[in-house]
């Protein structure tokens, strides 16, 4: 809604010249042509007015053009659905849904950042995209991506679900038992479920967060999250969270 009410001031802002000389110079061929044949009227007449739709038009599009040139990201984060599931404590199924809007003339595809911290690699699927890439970093401060391509390339403003799942292997227990966020762009919701079908009871889960650009790596608890003993999970909605901040739901294995 921001962005259409800023298309349209600009729109206005821009045209508003071309407008106002286009009345004067209507009303002084208007006045002219009293003096002039019937013949030539009508080709001045038509030459007047192509000419001005040729100008309102390409100063309509020079306005739509400037302001998709001043967007300073590809796309709004609208909200995130993160499962977290498993059977056994070994095998892991992650599951994310994201809702997105695009903010380019077109968006072909979205890189989603991803690091797990198990040693076994992870399988990744989509089932709304096409797996195109994995580029996987061999840093552990940098996150992987995968590129998922649109089957149908976004236009301007249209909405689009995101599906990212990988299968994990955890059998030798290396990996950190939590999922983490961060935070670079508005959004509404991040909603986690974490489902422990192994496990009868659990201590709390923790939501905590921290500053993206803190040297510190520890984390400030925000709240606790309780273990739902007959769904056997954790289940918490993190409503927009503060821009320029790492969250994450922590658990105990």
């Amino acid at each position: 809604m921001k962005t259409f009410k800023e298309m349209l001031l600009l729109i206005s802002n821009l045209l508003s010249k071309p407008f106002y000389l286009s009345a004067n110079l209507a009303s002084l061929i208007g006045f002219l042509i009293i003096f002039i044949s019937d013949k030539n009227k009508i080709l001045i007449s038509f030459i007047f007015f192509n000419t001005l739709l040729l100008v309102l038009i390409g100063t309509l599009v020079y306005t739509i053009l400037k302001l998709l040139s001043n967007s300073t990201t590809d796309f709004e984060s609208k909200s995130t659905f993160i499962k977290y599931e498993t059977l056994d404590g070994n095998k892991i199924s992650y599951d994310v849904f994201k809702l997105i809007q695009c903010k380019r003339p077109i968006l072909s595809q979205y890189e989603y950042s991803f690091k797990w911290s198990g040693t076994h690699l992870p399988i990744v699927t989509s089932e709304l995209q096409t797996v195109e890439n994995i580029l996987d970093s061999k840093d552990s401060s940098i996150y992987d991506k995968a590129i998922l391509k649109f089957s149908k390339p976004l236009s301007y403003n249209d909405s689009c679900v995101i599906n990212f799942k990988a299968d994990l292997d955890d059998t030798d227990k290396q990996s950190e038992t939590y999922i983490s966020n961060r935070i670079i762009r508005p959004v509404d919701v991040i909603h986690y479920r974490i489902v422990l079908r192994h496990k009868e009871d659990n201590s709390n889960a923790v939501i905590e967060r921290r500053k993206i650009e803190s040297a510190s790596q520890t984390f400030a608890e925000v709240r606790q999250v309780a273990f739902d003993k007959t769904s056997k999970s954790y289940e918490y909605p993190l409503l927009n969270p503060e821009l320029g901040y790492i969250y994450r739901i922590r658990w105990d294995r």
